[in-house]
């Protein structure tokens, strides 16, 4: 005897999925991931970083003890080194600054500070002039010169300024070039040994502002610059917010924060709070 079967059961409709929003979800993620990619600290843990990290500072250190021609030879190497690593990064994007020119400019602003802030102007003045000299005879570009001049000024011209700010502070008080070293080495120091193993970018200049925090109270306590103890601590507060803008506007000045550039990355801190801390130290003493 056949068996019967029971009819099949009507299987639910399936339901239409519900429109989603996830382009308007993605797209704060979206934009946040390029301005990290544009600007962000990118921390290269690659080789002997510690290392080099403290033969820098030795060497800056003995530089500004020595005087201001150590300090210009020091740092104008860096400074030159920077904006050779700029305009090479910018050149392989299509731009066309000058590299030679950009290392002579931003180390020649070193260099002429070891004479006063007016020797550092007319170094300014004699880049600006030869990176539009060489605009104009590059058979190569077809941009208008004075689109290469300002490429090659730009690769130049923030680095030199961190150096020659260095230079003039060891001329004018040079225990406060030393502690502005010390506050911006506290600050790398806290920033690189957290920030590089940190899943967020708050955690590093989180340290590092702690880093300078805690060295500030020792230099308002020590006798090595200028300052009383409202001023050092009115000057620590400035290296704390300067520097990580400072990191920033490094990264503003490649095609990408990625971008090789160890040179620069080694002066980034000072980028801001060299000029200001300069300026400062003016009106103070």
């Amino acid at each position: 005897m056949a068996t019967r079967q029971a009819p099949a059961r009507r299987q639910p409709a399936a339901k239409e999925p519900a429109p989603t929003t996830s382009r308007a979800k993605s797209a704060p993620a979206t934009r946040r991931q390029r301005f990290r990619r544009r600007y962000a600290v990118v921390y290269d843990i690659d080789g002997p970083r510690v290392r080099l990290g403290i033969l820098w500072f030795t060497a800056a250190s003995i530089a500004l003890v020595l005087g201001p021609l150590t300090a210009a030879i020091v740092y104008g190497a860096a400074a030159a080194v920077a904006a050779m690593q700029t305009a090479r990064a910018w050149r392989r994007r299509k731009q066309r600054p000058n590299r030679l020119v950009a290392a002579g400019a931003a180390g020649g602003m070193a260099l002429g500070a070891c004479l006063d802030a007016g020797g550092a102007g007319l170094a300014v003045l004699a880049g600006t002039a030869a990176a539009v000299a060489v605009a104009t005879v590059d058979p190569k570009s077809r941009n208008p010169a004075v689109v290469d001049a300002g490429w090659t000024i730009q690769c130049s011209l923030p680095v030199g300024l961190a150096a020659m700010s260095m230079v003039l502070l060891t001329r004018l008080d040079q225990g406060s070039a030393i502690a502005l070293l010390l506050l911006v080495s506290a600050y790398e120091t806290g920033d690189y040994l957290v920030g590089s193993g940190a899943r967020n970018p708050f955690e590093g200049p989180v340290a590092g502002i702690a880093a300078v925090t805690v060295l500030t109270f020792i230099v308002s306590t020590l006798s090595v610059s200028a300052f009383d103890v409202g001023q050092a601590w009115l000057f620590g507060a400035a290296v704390a917010v300067l520097v990580p803008l400072g990191q920033l506007f490094a990264s503003a000045l490649l095609p990408k924060a990625a971008a090789r550039a160890s040179a620069l990355r080694r002066l980034d801190s000072l980028l801001l709070a060299g000029p200001v801390w300069w300026l400062g130290v003016t009106t103070v003493t």
